[in-house]
C-alpha cells in the first residue's frame, strides 16, 4: 500500500465526515422551523409605527397603498394592498395585502370584521399557516395631494397591538 492511496483514502473519509456534520447541522437548524408548523406558538404582536401612504377614491372609496414599519417578528417590514374605505366613518370596510419582513418572508392580511382590524390568513418561510390579528389605531393623518382625477393621497401613521401565531 502506497501513501497516495492512504491519502486519498484519507481525504475521502473527511470528505464523509464533513458531509455527515453539514447534514447534521442542517436536520438541527430546519427541526425548529417545521416543528412551529406542527406546533404553533400564539405570541404578541406589535406594530411600533407604520408609515402608511394611501390613495383614495372619494367617489367609490376604493383605495390603495404602499406602507413601511417597524414590528416584532418582522423587523422593518414593507407592505401594500387594496379594498374599500367608508367615506364617512374612515373605517377600512374591505382590504388584502402582502407584509414583507426584514428576511423576505410574508404576511397575507385581509381586514377582518372588527373596526380597522388586520387579519393574518398566510404566509412564506417561518410565517407558514400564520394567523394572528391587531386592531390598527391610525395615530396621525395628513392629506398629501388632489390629483386632478379627483383622488386624495394621505400620510397616515399607525400602530397596532395583538396576537401572531405561527
Amino acid at each position: 500500500m502506497k501513501c497516495t492511496q492512504c491519502g486519498t483514502n484519507s481525504r475521502n473519509l473527511t470528505g464523509i465526515i464533513c458531509i455527515g456534520i453539514v447534514a447534521l447541522a442542517v436536520c438541527f437548524l430546519a427541526r425548529p422551523a417545521l416543528a412551529s408548523l406542527d406546533n404553533p406558538v400564539s405570541r404578541p404582536v406589535k406594530v411600533f409605527e407604520g408609515h402608511l401612504i394611501i390613495t383614495v377614491d372619494p367617489v367609490t372609496g376604493d383605495y390603495e397603498f404602499t406602507d413601511s414599519g417597524t414590528a416584532s417578528h418582522t423587523g422593518w417590514y414593507e407592505n401594500t394592498g387594496v379594498g374599500v374605505l367608508n367615506l364617512a366613518t374612515g373605517q377600512f370596510l374591505t382590504g388584502t395585502g402582502v407584509i414583507i419582513a426584514a428576511n423576505g418572508d410574508t404576511i397575507e392580511w385581509m381586514v377582518g370584521s372588527g373596526i380597522n382590524t388586520v387579519v393574518y390568513t398566510g404566509g412564506t418561510g417561518r410565517f407558514e399557516g400564520v394567523s394572528g390579528a391587531f386592531p390598527v389605531t391610525i395615530t396621525s393623518q395628513t392629506l398629501l395631494s388632489i390629483k386632478p382625477e379627483g383622488t386624495l393621497t394621505f400620510l397616515m401613521t399607525y400602530e397596532g397591538e395583538g396576537t401572531i401565531t405561527y
